[in-house]
């Protein structure tokens, strides 16, 4: 096999990078890998391509893969596109912040970064002067863990301000404003305080939200995107004060995701008037979907999982009844074993044209943070151009 072309060894590799499931296929590149010399090469650029879930137990490797050799760990480390790491303090295992800092470091292109952040309250002054000079070209940001009250996003997000591809995990109810006169946590703040108060520079494509931040920390995120937010997921229901705060942005919305929908969940759709994609992660049976849905979606996405499951597809029928610019809708396995319904609605897809896509890919499985010239977005080798 080492007369084969490394250009062509890369190819091949692309093509079962992911699996079924749309996971990094390590357990092929790992054996590719170890094929011959001329595999070897191609298949480490993949491999270190994404770098994930890196904990107490695999980190030192990692670390030691990157900073060993100059020549071979700089060419590793340039491969490096995503990468989701573990921070903690001595007592709760992970990387420390000053072994964090010098990863980043060692991956110049790093693209994406997932952190979870256990034991650390905040960064010191001297860690952020690295951290900023290293995320230079970072572009999306996952914070997957951190203290209720860490003022650790606010941190990570002054410092990165071109971060386009937001998504936090966990309840944030520390103060963006922090100060040493300043507490962490603030309610009853004068009105007139918060408006003098400077919002988040980030200029946001995408923000997914697990959990609803305080208004004034959605205020905070959402100041410089006026103009540029595109896509946005919802796992809680907005209500009217966080929907107020969301309004100016919603007819420029091109995604809408959503874990619940009920009638506060509809008044937000209802504004989002040039929406290309709707995802939903069940099938709403208390509330009519149809008739909230602007006609302009092209993508409509649904799941039916074990622990919300329906036993009728009826409101998607309706739905798909209602959408004259339909072109695919995605839904999962479950829906097929509800027959007559799911053969009714392939027929309704079919007679408008629409593609009907069955996706293995699980719901709490984000998607490549790329911007979109046509939706559905997933995660694909195709995308590995954009993400430089």
């Amino acid at each position: 096999m080492s007369f084969v072309p490394p250009e062509l060894v890369l190819c091949i590799l692309e093509h079962g990078y992911y699996t079924s499931s749309r996971t990094p296929n390590y357990a092929l590149l790992k054996a590719a890998a170890l094929v011959c010399k001329t595999w070897s090469g191609p298949a480490q650029t993949l491999l270190f391509r994404c770098a994930t879930k890196l904990e107490p137990r695999n980190i030192p490797t990692f670390r030691a893969a990157l900073l060993s050799s100059a020549s071979r760990g700089k060419a590793l480390g340039e491969c490096i596109r995503i990468l989701e790491i573990s921070i903690g303090g001595t007592s709760n295992g992970g990387c420390s912040p000053d072994d964090f800092a010098i990863l980043l470091q060692a991956c110049p292109q790093l693209y994406a970064l997932a952190l979870s952040i256990t034991g650390v309250h905040e960064f010191e002054e001297e860690i952020l002067k690295k951290l900023g000079d290293a995320g230079r070209k970072l572009k999306a940001l996952t914070l997957v863990q951190c203290g209720l009250q860490s003022p650790i996003l606010f941190q990570l997000l002054k410092i990165w301000n071109n971060i386009q591809f937001l998504k936090i995990e966990k309840e944030i109810a520390a103060w963006p404003w922090r100060t040493a006169a300043t507490p962490v946590l603030r309610r009853n703040t004068d009105a007139g305080e918060l408006a003098q108060r400077p919002g988040a520079e980030v200029c946001l494509y995408e923000l997914a939200l697990s959990r609803l931040p305080t208004p004034d920390v959605l205020n905070w995120l959402l100041e410089s995107s006026a103009d540029s937010l595109r896509i946005l997921e919802l796992r809680d229901t907005p209500g009217p004060v966080h929907r107020n705060i969301i309004s100016p942005h919603a007819p420029r919305l091109r995604s809408l995701r959503l874990a619940q929908y009920n009638n506060y969940s509809a008044a937000l759709l209802r504004m989002c008037t040039a929406l290309e994609e709707l995802v939903i992660y069940h099938v709403p049976t208390r509330f009519p979907l149809a008739p909230d849905l602007p006609p302009t979606i092209e993508h409509l996405s649904f799941r039916n999982p074990n622990h919300t499951l329906r036993h009728t597809l009826q409101p998607i029928i309706e739905a798909v009844d209602a959408l004259p610019n339909l072109k695919v809708l995605t839904c999962d396995k479950n829906a097929e074993q509800l027959v007559a319904d799911y053969e009714t609605l392939k027929a309704k897809c079919r007679m408008k044209g629409a593609e009907v896509i069955v996706s293995e890919m699980p719901f709490w499985m984000y998607e490549d943070p790329v911007m979109v010239h046509r939706f559905p977005r997933t995660r694909s080798v195709s995308n590995f151009d954009a993400m430089l």
